[in-house]
């Protein structure tokens, strides 16, 4: 039984944009004035927008199997039960499948299905979504909504997979809906700003390190700061509001700007000034080398599991 555009897009979270064409179901984390707003700047601002992170298809079904034809994106997992069973990375016009059981293998009556699309690289388009002729389909109940915004860091950067990344643990241990707008190489700036149909009670925004290489002085980077937070804050009145200031780094000498805990402070005052929560970076992941994929900068798996794990120590109660 192939379900139909509406009811995939019905189980569909984390796209902001999902339309039909071209023989397939395509998805966006942000809108065609978002995506158009960084290529304008730099082309790769634009690809690393443009991808599907975030997105995810989650649905609650009797079917003993789960099949889909991906046109598009180089690697898909999905998890049963909350839990990850198998990594994909499938060529244009594959059908990957799972036969669902639990852990062990015993069948049950109901499963929670999740298909994880691409967070980087070429976004997800799906040709359709198979399961057992009969089945039925539920979408799965959140009790929250969450919006993230952010970088390279955001976006899950140098995790091996996708769910493993900050944004999907913490959505994953609230039962939030979210939309996780990471975007590589990104920076303050209100040229990025834009209205999404989405209405989150929370929204968690992290960026900084790659302004304080991109940005010449205080005075420019609190400029386009301080005007993206007020478009924020503003659009999303009355939610709660939380900036996570950088976390650690090396690399900290050489920079126009000036020192990096410069950078921090300038931003962690613009975030309090415009009615953000300020969660320390610092506090998240110890500066340890080896929880960095490169060392000094991008978290890797470990590194994620400490960034997730103090990140939802710091939101309980709170969202």
């Amino acid at each position: 039984m192939k379900l139909t555009f509406e009811q995939i897009k019905s189980v569909t979270v984390g796209s902001v944009d999902t339309e039909e064409r071209d023989g397939g179901i395509h998805f966006a984390k942000c809108t065609k004035k978002q995506i158009e707003s960084w290529r304008q700047k730099n082309p790769t601002l634009g690809v690393n927008c443009a991808a599907t992170t975030g997105v995810r298809l989650d649905l609650h079904t009797n079917s003993q199997n789960v099949s889909v034809k991906v046109l598009g994106g180089k690697k898909y997992e999905i998890l049963v039960d909350g839990l990850m069973f198998r990594q994909y990375t499938p060529e244009a016009g594959e059908v990957i499948s799972l036969e669902l059981s639990d852990p062990i293998g015993v069948k049950k009556d109901e499963y929670r299905v999740t298909v994880i699309c691409p967070s980087h690289g070429e976004p997800a388009v799906i040709e359709y979504v198979e399961l057992d002729d009969g089945a039925y389909i539920k979408p799965h109940r959140f009790d929250r909504r969450l919006l993230f915004i952010g970088d390279s860091i955001t976006q899950g950067y140098a995790s091996s997979h996708e769910f493993y990344s900050y944004a999907y643990r913490v959505s994953h241990f609230f039962n939030a809906e979210s939309v996780i707008q990471g975007t590589g190489g990104a920076y303050f700036h209100e040229d990025s700003f834009d209205h999404i149909d989405f209405y989150p009670d929370a929204v968690i925004m992290a960026y900084g390190t790659n302004d304080f290489g991109h940005y010449k002085t205080y005075d420019e980077l609190r400029a386009h700061a301080e005007a993206h937070m007020a478009l924020i804050a503003e659009e999303y009145k009355g939610k709660k509001l939380f900036y996570i200031s950088p976390i650690w780094r090396d690399k900290r000498e050489g920079k126009a700007m000036g020192s990096f805990e410069g950078c921090r402070s300038v931003l962690i005052e613009s975030a309090e000034k415009y009615g953000f929560e300020h969660i320390d970076g610092l506090t998240l992941v110890p500066p340890r080398p080896e929880l960095y994929q490169d060392g000094y900068l991008h978290p890797n798996d470990n590194g994620f599991s400490f960034y997730a794990e103090n990140l939802i120590g710091r939101l309980i109660g709170k969202i």
